[in-house]
């Protein structure tokens, strides 16, 4: 199996560069959201394009916070905590 290369198969279009950041924590996606801001003060990304991307950085944040109250909750009720 061959990975695809960064131009499409069927264009000339290239394909956009995929970055990987770490998102394992809150803090991490607070890492992030900040540069992103820093990014849109300082007009090197859209605004726009900003904004986008920070809404799904908030997304991602809920769902860890709500991920973790969940197993806070399971160990409460099972009695686990100490």
């Amino acid at each position: 199996m061959s990975w695809p290369s960064t131009q499409s198969e069927t264009t000339d279009t290239p394909r956009p560069v995929q970055v990987r950041v770490k998102l394992n924590t809150v803090a991490d996606v607070q890492r992030e959201l900040s540069k992103l801001y820093r990014l849109a003060r300082a007009k090197k990304l859209d605004v726009s394009e900003a904004s986008k991307l920070s809404n799904i950085l908030v997304m991602i944040a809920r769902i860890m916070e709500t991920g973790d109250l969940e197993a806070r909750i399971e160990a409460l009720e099972k009695g686990e905590v100490q």
